[in-house]
């Protein structure tokens, strides 16, 4: 009993010092990981730039290139010779995807969106995913501004090429900013000419 006592006299916890390490580590671990994190959402930010840029410019190629055989018979149709391949920038459950999609040329020689739908055996023969599209992260939001400069409030964006790769649909600039704190990390911008610049 009386030896029990003695341990209990003397423990007397932790000095002054020892707390002030202690909470100083902790500072410095909780500081580190708040640069990391930070880091680690910027290169996510560059790398769904990245992915645009990539898409833009397979995109590109297939619209001057490629005949869309919407059917798929092996045959190119009237109809068919007024389709041309485009990009579409969705949101979907908190992350931004980047689909192939078909636009038309209507008559009055702009261009509508003709199908994005992912169920459609040609959609999903040009798009990864079972034609869902490129996946972006979700530590990345995507803001378009229209030649004029105007912010669209949308969370999708419609992106077409004519067959000579010039853009008939979509022309500005794309900035991927971080999701959490909204700062700017890349823009591209898309010009009339079928050309992009990366900043």
């Amino acid at each position: 009993m009386k030896k029990m006592k003695r341990i209990l006299k003397d423990n007397s916890g932790f000095s002054l010092t020892e707390l002030i390490i202690v909470i100083a580590i902790i500072a410095i671990m909780t500081a580190a990981s708040f640069v990391s994190l930070t880091i680690m959402h910027s290169a996510r930010a560059k790398e769904a730039a990245s992915t645009f840029e990539n898409s833009l410019a397979e995109v590109i190629g297939m619209a001057k290139s490629k005949s869309v055989d919407y059917d798929m018979d092996g045959s190119i149709s009237s109809d068919e010779g007024s389709l041309t391949i485009g990009l579409r920038v969705y949101k979907d459950g908190g992350k931004y995807y980047l689909k192939k999609c078909v636009f038309k040329k209507n008559a009055n020689g702009t261009y509508s969106l003709y199908d994005y739908n992912s169920n459609n055996a040609f959609i999903k023969s040009i798009n990864e995913k079972d034609g869902k599209g490129a996946c972006l992260t979700s530590y990345v939001k995507v803001n378009y501004y229209d030649e004029g400069g105007t912010l669209s409030a949308d969370d999708q964006f419609n992106i077409a090429f004519n067959k000579k790769g010039e853009c008939v649909q979509g022309a500005g600039r794309y900035e991927f900013v971080k999701s959490s704190s909204g700062d700017k990390i890349v823009s591209v911008t898309v010009n009339k000419n079928g050309s992009y610049i990366v900043k």
